[in-house]
């Protein structure tokens, strides 16, 4: 169970990064007219709202992943951590390539999430001892 909590790290960094990166791009788009808040909520809708289905399967594969991969052993923690990267990234890579205007944004939580991993093994690292 320890590890599973350790998930925290991967939604709230990927939440964090697609949300200044949305917000900032809300603000350098020249074809959209926004003040700063009108920016801000415009990043909460689309990150919350109409991406409530990725949250839900990006949380479901973490916690599925960790079941099968990490839990019953956590040896080569890295090379599961990238595992399991690998296999929730497909999905961002299949949308970087079918979705051009968005690209950048899968991008960015592809970079994102592997980050988040990396700094992940340290949580359960301590987690396990």
């Amino acid at each position: 169970m320890k590890i599973l909590k350790t998930n925290w790290i991967n939604i709230v960094g990927v939440f964090t990064v697609l949300f200044l990166y949305t917000t900032i791009y809300g603000l350098m788009d020249s074809s959209i007219s926004r003040n700063v808040f009108q920016a801000i909520i415009a990043s909460l809708i689309g990150i919350c709202l109409y991406g409530i289905m990725f949250w839900a399967g990006f949380i479901i594969m973490l916690i599925i992943l960790d079941c099968v991969l990490i839990i019953p052993n956590s040896n080569n923690l890295k090379i599961k951590l990238l595992i399991e990267w690998i296999v929730i990234s497909v999905p961002f890579i299949y949308w970087a390539i079918k979705y051009p205007e968005q690209r950048t944004l899968y991008i960015v939580a592809i970079i994102t999430f592997l980050i988040t991993q990396l700094l992940r093994e340290r949580l359960i690292n301590k987690a396990t001892q």
